[in-house]
């Protein structure tokens, strides 16, 4: 955790431009499903829809971002799994002393 600002690592405001991003995709996504089914309750064709294509710019920096937080996820575990067997080694080590002061 000493080196946060490693390549890989988001910088704090990266990841809410992402989600800003997410949520005004997901907006437009909902407004074209709102009208798609006012279309069909009123007997109208259905408007035509194309969704953004998947290798857009946008898309790719989101699913990169992604991929960061996620290899920074495994990487914290790790950490917490290693400074999890560090206090258990230095509570034996600590039980240890006290039982040989207590002989």
């Amino acid at each position: 955790m000493e080196n946060m600002h490693a390549p890989g690592h988001l910088a704090p405001g990266q990841l809410g431009g992402s989600l800003s991003l997410a949520v005004d995709r997901l907006d437009k996504a909902l407004q074209a499903l709102e009208e798609r089914v006012r279309a069909l309750n009123n007997g109208e064709p259905l408007p035509d829809y194309t969704p953004p294509s998947a290798g857009s710019e946008d898309v790719q920096r989101v699913l990169d971002e992604l991929a960061a937080v996620r290899a920074e996820k495994d990487q914290l575990a790790a950490a917490a799994n290693h400074a999890f067997d560090a206090l258990g080694l230095a509570a034996a080590n600590i039980r240890t002393l006290l039982a040989e002061e207590a002989a």
